[in-house]
């Protein structure tokens, strides 16, 4: 167990994060992940607000679509990535990371128009009464099959949802999304039937291989699919552009923090978040220094030993100058005493299923 968040949460369980994370690659997992937080959006002016807050397109969603986006400062850092749910013009749901909660709300209700300027908008932190679990795998659809008839499964396609499904009399949003790359489901349920939930897929999920999964495995999953983690390679005070996730930037609209990447644009872009391989079977850790030629280049900013790539090493470094493939690279510990030698990666690090017709895993 370890704090995260503030919560305590488990970072494995007594299978061993190793096997945690084969699970998910090939059957699948289960992970409880009610530390995230849930927002509340209703009213006739949610699109603009939302629009105005967040940097993806949301004018282009549909009915029971999700998104990822960045919620940016004003100096164009990220504040938060999150993703956005659409159930109609007027209501929405917006999920952000544990260790955000407070502050992403307040950052929200503080942008709400007031006085002569007041919209229809109202805003609810649903955190503390919402269940989130996720199930990833290649046999999770056959699992969610157990409650949801094919054809609709079937239909179900990437970032999209159910808003309301009955499993065993418990009203769950199922939602084709997930944080490892491989397809998989992120459920949403209320608290009181947490335990309920929990232990009925993990009853019914037997039979497809389960496994309950802790942070330790959603790190190394998480790595090799290439994706982000708040506070790691996304901060408020790192500039949301010189990644691989750029793609939550939709430039066609206003937001928050657009004219600070405008202007970081123009200066040219300094800092960028690059991902590395190891030449041997030791990692750098979090805080390294990375060692181009003789000069000092970057930090190492998340380090994983990964189980699908025969326990070769990666993660992302932050570097001031843009690596090519060529470019020799030294990590060196913060006290010095250790030097590894390593090389650009290729992000995702693994081949992914999470955008695979749903019928390849349905037979």
């Amino acid at each position: 167990m370890a704090e995260f968040g503030g919560w305590i949460l488990p970072l494995w369980y007594p299978s061993g994060q190793v096997v945690e994370h084969h699970a998910v690659r090939k059957a699948c997992g289960l992970f409880d992940i009610c530390h995230m937080g849930e927002f509340e959006i209703r009213g006739s002016d949610a699109i603009p607000f939302l629009s105005r807050m967040l940097s993806n397109n949301v004018d282009a969603m549909v009915d029971r679509q999700a998104m990822y986006h960045f919620m940016l400062n004003e100096g164009g850092g990220v504040i938060d990535d999150c993703i956005l749910y659409r159930f109609d013009g007027s209501r929405w749901m917006l999920v952000v990371n544990a260790g955000n909660i407070q502050m992403d709300f307040e950052w929200l209700v503080s942008h709400v128009p007031s006085g002569i300027h007041l919209k229809d908008i109202s805003l609810k932190d649903i955190s503390s009464q919402t269940v989130k679990l996720d199930l990833q795998g290649p046999t999770a659809p056959a699992l969610m099959s157990r409650w949801i008839p094919k054809d609709e499964l079937l239909n179900l396609k990437f970032f999209r949802f159910l808003p309301e499904t009955t499993i065993d009399g418990m009203q769950v949003l199922v939602s084709r999304t997930g944080y490892t790359g491989d397809i998989g489901f992120e459920l949403y349920t209320d608290t009181r039937h947490a335990l309920d939930f929990w232990n009925l897929l993990l009853s019914e999920g037997k039979r497809h291989g389960i496994l309950p999964c802790g942070l330790g495995a959603r790190d190394t999953l998480r790595l090799e699919a290439g994706l982000p983690l708040h506070g790691h390679e996304l901060k408020p005070d790192r500039i949301a552009l010189g990644h691989p996730w750029e793609f939550a930037v939709f430039w066609e609209h206003d937001f928050v923090g657009k004219q600070a990447l405008i202007e970081y644009q123009r200066k040219g872009i300094s800092y960028h978040v690059q991902p590395f391989a190891m030449n041997g079977k030791r990692k750098a850790m979090p805080g390294w220094n990375v060692i181009s030629g003789n000069d000092a280049a970057g930090k190492v900013l998340s380090g994983v030993i990964s189980p699908s790539l025969d326990n070769t090493p990666i993660g992302f470094m932050g570097v001031h100058a843009r690596f090519d493939e060529s470019t020799k690279i030294t990590f060196v510990s913060e006290n010095g005493m250790v030097r590894l030698e390593g090389k650009v990666g290729s992000s995702p690090f693994v081949s992914l299923t999470s955008r695979r017709k749903m019928g390849d895993f349905l037979s």
